[in-house]
């Protein structure tokens, strides 16, 4: 601290210690996934699912001795390097020795369990496939997940003596709880090709079982004091009675089957705060909190005292179902705990890194198990840059308490971004406020919730003794549904992990040049961010946009602060689109007519911004579909002749010339678009040959013709391209799409006519922008 004045302030935090610890996780996961890659390969050759023409994996067994080259190398490596720095004194060569040894080290015992996982694996995938799935009795281990097609669980295979031979992923119409035994008639599937069946691999199971007549359930006769325990939890819980009791049993148990098939589940996840509900390190730093509090008016020794402490959590950890966030957090504390004993100081990155190698060794699918990617990731940027990012909030004046609140969500929000939005295609905008809002609100619940589920598990009649956890639930619930219909809450977002890695970059960047001043990076950023939203919301230049939406049509016109779109498209991919295009409010979406595949999008646009009105053929506003009924839309109808102005747009009605219901392709409204005299456009609906026809003389010449009906074979004809004369004519489709959008004699008669012909399945969204000497075609993709 420095005293400037009568004000203190806080100096710049020093930047964290990376113990040699962090080289020996680098190499444990980097040697676990190596060979726990080679081993999903060869499971997908065994099956004769691998992908046609897809290059032949290493073995396992060539991935681990590439593994323990590497590994040979890097211990070598290192102990060259610390005999060198040993004789000459040279600290950074010590420490770079000392990287290595930790790096080679892990990367052996890592690359030894995977190889060890994979063998394992393969022998229990050759075991059941030796016999029928009837001749095995199915264990279910965890909660079942439910979804449209039924329920799922993992669940141990055994034999007719009653040994573990594999475990597998169960698939049946009805759910089964932990601890059940399921005897069955069903058949299995290998695992599919893809990011479900890998992860299915990762996690353990080697094949599904497809359930297809339950012979009998009975309950497991093994001793399971813990999961007894869990179970009469749950039934006080009672989670499927409702939101709020579905909650409590997350939070306070770890079970999320109720709230994952709830709409409070869609509200945690468009506010960035689904982490509050999973088990991990804040949930057992609350229960580490309230067990020392009790132990604390006991005079027990501190061996005594961490004992107890450390067994409590490890049984938490297994009666909430031992994920592996959790058990990252038990190892964390346990490291912690030990350092204390030895009279050492605790130290949270060493004790981090410990856990990754651990687990990394004992279970090497881990590395690929989401949550354990985003635990890890989260708590390592907390821990290296949450006193930077408190530091830099102080600068710009927020109190300590705000800043450091708001500093771990930023810090966790920037670590785990890479990994979330390439899976999820969503960003989370409102994820710091509403951590600081819900953060408190469901810590209460679980420090209320532990006691209130507790008694009620154990006194049954004592039902009123959840009410106080039920109120918490509820106020969360809420808050979670509020701050998820706030404009902008959540955005789709779709870019690669690897544009997303230049986070990780700025990462390492921030951590070299720790001294940067905080007041100018504070400075950089806002005006970054500032500037960037007044440009595209403001100062947007004139551009008419064919946007890729799959198998829809959706057209962003736009100029300065005005902003229209033409169709909604199909689904959420509008959305995603509106977003790429740095759109943050619509003036007006027009609807041609109610094909779903022009108005799919727009509760998932109404959704995410302001949009100030719905514009629809003169008659059609009578028909709105019940789905956006029940928005309480205000349609206002165009007609014939009618003209809307978006910026230097005109964009005259000139289809249809009488009252329609909006429900056929030739209802559809068409749209003249001029800007001055250098540009004009025809956007279509899906109005075909036939309607256009109709309007081509009026229109006369056009440079730009958005073909209707995606491209189909009736959508123009040679008379009609003769009349319309079109510069570029584009086609809005879905790739592989069953209709065979766009047609063939299209393409042929566009490129006949001498216009170019492009398609967003191809070019991606196509921008057109009017300029001086005519206008400018700009492709997302080349």
């Amino acid at each position: 601290m420095r005293v400037k004045g009568s004000r203190t302030e806080r100096s710049m935090p020093p930047r964290p210690y990376l113990p040699p610890s962090c080289g020996g996780a680098i190499g444990a996961l980097v040697a676990a996934a190596v060979v726990m890659e080679s081993g999903w390969g060869a499971h997908l050759s065994a099956c004769g699912t691998a992908t046609a023409g897809a290059a032949a994996p290493l073995s396992p067994w060539q991935a681990l001795g590439c593994v323990a080259a590497v590994a040979v190398l890097l211990l070598a490596s290192g102990m060259m390097l610390w005999r060198y720095g040993g004789r000459r004194c040279v600290r950074s060569a010590c420490l770079v020795a000392a990287w290595l040894l930790w790096a080679g080290t892990a990367a052996l015992g890592a690359g030894a369990g995977a190889a060890a996982a994979v063998h394992a694996r393969s022998v229990a995938y050759q075991t059941l496939r030796s016999g029928p799935a009837a001749s095995f009795v199915y264990v279910v281990a965890g909660d079942p997940s439910m979804s449209a097609f039924g329920a799922r669980a993992s669940a141990r295979a055994l034999d007719a003596g009653g040994t573990t031979v594999a475990t597998v992923s169960l698939s049946s119409d009805e759910a089964f709880e932990d601890g059940d035994v399921v005897s069955l008639i069903g058949r299995f599937e290998d695992l599919a090709p893809d990011a479900w069946g890998k992860r299915s691999y990762m996690a353990g199971e080697v094949v599904e079982v497809q359930a297809v007549y339950i012979r009998n359930v009975s309950s497991s006769t093994l001793p399971d004091p813990i999961g007894g325990l869990r179970r009469a939890a749950l039934d006080a819980i009672d989670p499927a009675a409702s939101v709020a009791r579905a909650l409590v049993a997350g939070i306070v148990c770890g079970r999320t089957t109720e709230l994952n098939a709830s709409d409070a589940s869609d509200a945690f996840s468009r506010t960035g705060t689904t982490h509050l509900v999973a088990v991990s390190g804040s949930h057992l730093a609350l229960v580490a909190a309230l067990v020392d509090g009790v132990l604390g008016h006991l005079s027990w020794s501190r061996r005594v005292r961490a004992g107890i402490l450390l067994s409590v959590m490890a049984g938490y950890v297994v009666f909430t179902g031992g994920a592996a966030s959790a058990l990252r957090s038990l190892i964390m504390v346990g490291s912690s705990l030990g350092a204390g004993l030895l009279g050492r100081r605790a130290h949270g990155i060493s004790g981090l890194m410990l856990s990754v190698m651990a687990l990394s060794i004992a279970d090497p699918g881990v590395v690929y198990d989401l949550g354990f990617q985003l635990s890890a990731a989260s708590v390592l940027f907390i821990l290296v840059f949450g006193s930077y990012v408190t530091f830099l909030l102080e600068h710009v004046g927020l109190p300590n308490a705000v800043a450091s609140a708001l500093a771990l969500t930023l810090c966790a929000q920037w670590a785990t971004l890479p990994i979330t939005v390439p899976v999820f295609s969503e960003l989370s905008l409102i994820a710091p406020v509403a951590n600081l809002l819900l953060g408190p609100a469901m810590s209460a619940l679980l420090v209320v919730g532990l006691p209130c589920v507790a008694v009620a598990a154990l006194v049954p009649a004592f039902t009123g003794v959840l009410v106080p956890a039920l109120a918490l639930s509820n106020v969360s619930v809420f808050l979670a549904r509020a701050l998820a219909r706030v404009p902008f809450s959540s955005v789709p977002m779709e870019l690669s992990g690897l544009s997303l890695m230049a986070l990780y970059a700025l990462g390492a960047a921030v951590f070299v040049l720790w001294r940067l001043p905080a007041r100018r990076a504070c400075g950089i950023a806002a005006l970054l961010v500032v500037g960037h939203f007044v440009r595209w919301s403001l100062f947007a230049p004139a551009s008419l946009t064919v946007l890729d939406v799959g198998q829809g049509d959706a057209i962003l016109l736009r100029e300065g602060a005005s902003t229209v779109l033409v169709d909604a498209g199909v689904d959420e991919a509008t959305a995603a689109a509106l977003v790429r295009n740095n759109v943050y409010a619509l003036d007006a979406i027009v609807v041609t007519h109610w094909d779903r595949d022009h108005w799919g999008g727009l509760p998932a646009i109404l959704d995410l911004m302001p949009v100030n009105r719905l514009i629809v053929a003169r008659g059609a506003a009578e028909h709105v579909p019940d789905e956006l009924d029940a928005r309480d839309l205000d349609a206002v109808e165009i007609a014939y002749g009618d003209a809307l102005q978006v910026g230097g747009f005109c964009c005259k009605a000139v289809w249809p010339e009488r009252t329609v219901a909006g429900e056929d392709n030739e209802d559809s409204l068409v749209l003249a678009v001029r800007y001055g005299k250098e540009f004009s456009a025809l956007l279509t609906g899906d109005a075909e040959a036939d309607e256009l026809e109709e309007v081509a003389e009026e229109v006369g010449k056009v440079d730009v013709l958005k073909l209707g009906h995606h491209g189909s074979a009736a959508s123009v004809d040679g008379e009609l391209l003769v009349s319309l004369q079109p510069r570029v004519a584009v086609a809005s489709a879905g790739e592989d799409n069953s209709y065979g959008h766009p047609a063939p004699a299209t393409v042929e008669a566009v490129e006949d006519a001498g216009a170019l012909f492009v398609c967003t399945i191809d070019a991606g969204d196509v921008t057109l922008c009017p300029s001086g000497s005519g206008f400018t075609m700009r492709r997302a993709r080349p």
